[in-house]
């Protein structure tokens, strides 16, 4: 089963010590999206920017809506391709693969804005609970939603600076804050209530260190 990855508003800094003086950073996957929407919009008639992991064979996919009928689709399709593909050269990202698609209707793409600016309110709400929280620990979080004609899951995996003599104290205070924020900040997100909700914590080592799932 595929799932969607998407991340907000997420701080990756080098020490500690630029967490406590810098506020959060957008992370490399959204300022990517960002970046690539930028470069299209105004110039093609596109409905987003995703990116997709497929657990199953641990492949992971660009994908660019295109609005339009099937002419201005076919006309476009092989341009806007090189055009990502040039943006994510040398990058973490040159190795995904890019698809271009023509999107079917208006309303699958309202569909998908409402899920982007849902997902997007729970990645922006967790990321700056968790920063205030635990700055000495935070790396980044991601965040993941199965596709809509998938059972709903949401995944919340947060990266942190844990080694392994403190990670099981400190990863569960972790897991804790993300609980409080879902239930006290974000207890009306659509997404949240439809949603069965898994937390995955990782210490320094890339290790799942909490055992709630």
């Amino acid at each position: 089963m595929g799932v969607l990855l998407l991340n907000f508003g997420l701080a990756t800094l080098n020490s500690s010590a630029e967490k406590n003086i810098s506020p959060p950073q957008k992370n490399a996957d959204v300022k990517m999206m960002e970046k690539i929407e930028e470069k299209l919009s105004g110039k093609y008639d596109i409905s987003g920017v995703s990116i997709k992991i497929h657990v199953d064979n641990n492949t992971k996919d660009i994908y660019i809506g295109v609005l339009g009928n099937q002419e201005y689709y076919d006309s476009v399709k092989q341009e806007v391709k090189d055009i990502v593909k040039s943006l994510i050269k040398s990058t973490k990202f040159e190795a995904y693969n890019v698809n271009v698609k023509k999107s079917e209707s208006p309303m699958v793409n309202k569909e998908l804005l409402e899920r982007h600016n849902l997902i997007s309110e729970i990645g922006k709400t967790i990321d700056n609970d968790i920063s205030k929280a635990h700055s000495n620990y935070f790396d980044k979080i991601n965040m993941s939603i199965t596709p809509p004609d998938s059972p709903p899951e949401l995944i919340i995996e947060v990266d942190t600076f844990l080694e392994r003599n403190n990670q099981e104290t400190i990863g569960k205070e972790i897991e804790n804050t993300i609980h409080t924020t879902l239930g006290k900040k974000l207890f009306s997100n659509k997404l949240v209530n439809e949603s069965t909700v898994k937390i995955y914590i990782y210490n320094k080592h890339k290790e799942k260190i909490n055992t709630s799932f």
